[in-house]
């Protein structure tokens, strides 16, 4: 992928033609990702109740999990101002199948969160890509948007990574390794459909 660095070694490179088939359902692609933003900032503020004793982790997560509710507000607004409502919850398979193989309790969702993040990173810029010739998608102020986000999901893969190393040294180095492995099963044993996952 030319041009292009996930904030973490992800070992599947999404095909650029993706991006396409995620697009053709521009109302699905928005509702699902506020959904993500949504639960993303929840599960910020989850994992600061268990990094207590780091004391730059509540700072971190706070500010993270301001950002995702930034962002959920601003994709919801983005919504209206297409006219388009936000449909249901449809759940998210692919990080349903990364936390159904955890076994390391606190750092895998540490790591997991790091994953979902740089995948996120990963295909809003190609989304990014091939938004420019889209009929709602391809203004000047929603690439900018897409920008944003890209630049602040590697920001957050590369903030769960470094908690994770902090809390728990070596053995995060060696989990990540194995992670990355699964979430490149993961990723690759799914279907494409309008959203980001």
């Amino acid at each position: 992928m030319t041009g292009f660095k996930p904030p973490l070694p992800l070992r599947a490179e999404t095909p650029a033609a993706w991006a396409e088939a995620a697009l053709a359902d521009p109302a699905a692609l928005l509702s699902d990702h506020a959904h993500n933003e949504k639960k993303a900032a929840l599960n910020a503020l989850n994992l600061s109740l268990h990094l207590a004793e780091i004391p730059r982790a509540s700072v971190l997560l706070a500010r993270l999990a301001e950002e995702e509710l930034n962002h959920y507000r601003r994709v919801l607004e983005a919504l209206m101002a297409f006219g388009w409502p936000l449909r249901p919850d449809g759940g998210n398979a692919y990080a349903k199948a990364l936390h159904q193989q955890a076994a390391k309790g606190l750092l895998d969702r540490l790591l997991i969160a790091a994953l979902i993040e740089a995948r996120s990173c990963e295909r809003l810029w190609l989304l990014e890509r091939a938004g420019a010739s889209h009929p709602e998608l391809g203004s000047t102020a929603w690439l900018a948007f897409l920008l944003e986000l890209e630049r602040c999901e590697a920001g957050h893969a590369l903030g769960y990574r470094s908690l994770a190393e902090e809390r728990f040294g070596a053995e995060a180095a060696t989990r990540l390794d194995w992670w990355l492995d699964r979430e490149a099963e993961v990723i690759q044993s799914l279907p494409w459909r309008s959203a980001v996952h």
